[in-house]
């Protein structure tokens, strides 16, 4: 069974093996969690997609992006979970050496900051790699 998460846009523009992808937010939005995080923006509202055009679709055609479930939920962890982990366990370790709620504080956002350059280096890599990227799987129209 194919759980790709899947919309329907517009190109408009072609760089590099790329493409930006001008998708309209449609209903089948509504009945996901995290329709305010992916998508903010009433129904028909627009969004820019930067997918992996590796079926050559031009400026003006009509296509479908995917992108797995698996992927989005990792990143968004990465994203927001683990500096959350980070500072509280820097503001544990703080406290645990300094004894007060300042140094707690001042542990817990180094470690998050740290936690945040580190996941900027990764997001370096895996752009190189096009690890997160959503790609176009159909052309629809021209």
């Amino acid at each position: 069974m194919d759980n790709r998460m899947i919309e329907e846009g517009v190109v408009v523009e072609v760089f590099d093996g790329m493409a930006k992808v001008r998708a309209v937010r449609g209903s089948s939005c509504e009945g996901c969690a995290s329709k305010s995080m992916c998508k903010p923006g009433d129904v028909g509202s627009n969004t820019v997609i930067e997918a992996k055009n590796m079926l050559g679709a031009h400026v003006g055609e009509r296509v479908e992006v995917a992108m797995q479930p698996k992927l989005f939920l990792k990143a968004s962890f990465i994203t927001y979970i683990v500096p959350l982990i980070s500072f509280v366990t820097g503001g544990v370790i703080g406290k645990g050496i300094g004894g007060t709620d300042a140094w707690a504080a001042v542990f817990g956002l180094l470690s998050m900051f740290l936690c945040y350059g580190g996941i900027w280096m990764y997001n370096k890599k895996a752009l190189r790699e096009g690890k997160y990227q959503p790609e176009i799987v159909t052309v629809l129209s021209s």
